[in-house]
């Protein structure tokens, strides 16, 4: 199967025809059916039903039309790369992010960007959700990465990874060792609460509420640090992100350190997304730094695989 086989395809599929499709192409249409007859043959199937009023993809041409459309993508971001590393990319990005986002998921990131771009800086500020939305539309920041953020007409929102929030709890809880629990199991016992102004703060409570669950919390803070470590201590319970605990388990459930991680049913789900400004020019910098958080966000697990220790 050939590049350009599938261009062919697709030019037939989204001109709806053959004869618009020669034009776009400019070739001959002898040549391009004899393009789509070798798609065809190789793979065994008719990409096409061919009737007097027209022709249409069949199943099999929906399947391959939309990988066909992955790959070319695929193939637009292997040039740019590549482009970009020629060219020799300098400056300096200003990213905002969030406190569990900065400090689990964008370091292999920025190795990344240092590691093809030596010459790039970037800058990064830490700051609540409100806040770092705030300074991006000052101007303040070229890109942010948060957590639920809240809608502006003026900006573009691209969701990088889903990111699950689980109960923790620390060795020696009784709760260790299960894997899945409902919410009203959770009915007055000790929790460290990460502060309802934060994002995952409030999609916790309204999940609480909406169920109605009442917990005791000894302890609320904005920190997803500080409330990891008081779990640690056995002060209580806790709902963090699986961003969080990322490092504390195999991807075979097993603790690697002092944290497990229990599943909520229904699930939590926190959105981790990037922030831009909408059809906004896009420098070589910030091009690169946002298609190295796309490679970042497709691979990412919650969780260490073993070969990763190794």
């Amino acid at each position: 199967m050939e590049l350009h086989q599938l261009k062919c395809f697709m030019a037939v599929v989204e001109e709806g025809g053959f004869n618009k499709a020669t034009v776009k192409l400019n070739i001959t249409q002898p040549a391009l059916s004899y393009q789509i007859k070798r798609l065809e043959g190789e793979l065994g199937v008719s990409l096409f039903h061919r009737r007097p009023n027209g022709i249409t993809p069949t199943e099999a041409g929906r399947v391959l039309l939309q990988n066909a459309k992955e790959v070319f993508e695929s193939v637009r971001r292997a040039r740019q790369a590549v482009d970009l590393r020629s060219k020799g990319v300098t400056g300096e990005i200003r990213v905002g992010t969030v406190e569990s986002i900065g400090i689990y998921f964008l370091p292999a990131v920025l190795k990344k960007i240092k590691e093809k771009y030596p010459m790039v800086q970037t800058a990064v500020t830490y700051g609540q959700s409100g806040e770092v939305m705030d300074a991006l539309l000052s101007d303040r920041l070229d890109l942010a990465m948060i957590a639920n953020p809240r809608f502006d007409r003026r900006l573009g929102f691209e969701t990088i990874v889903e990111d699950k929030v689980s109960l923790v709890c620390a060795r020696g809880h009784s709760f260790f060792g299960k894997f899945t629990i409902k919410p009203h199991e959770l009915r007055g016992l000790r929790f460290i609460s990460v502060a309802p102004e934060t994002p995952t703060g409030t999609l916790v409570r309204d999940y609480l509420a909406k169920h109605g669950v009442s917990v005791d919390v000894v302890v609320t803070t904005p920190s997803v640090g500080t409330v990891k470590k008081m779990v640690e201590a056995g002060i209580g319970l806790a709902f963090l992100p699986d961003m969080v605990t990322s490092e504390d388990l195999w991807c075979n459930g097993m603790p690697l350190n002092q944290l497990w991680r229990i599943e909520v049913r229904p699930h939590l789900i926190r959105r981790i997304v990037l922030v831009t400004w909408k059809n906004a020019p896009c420098s070589n910098v910030i091009q690169a730094f946002v298609d190295e958080l796309r490679v970042h966000g497709a691979r990412w697990k919650a969780c260490v695989e073993r070969a990763a220790r190794q």
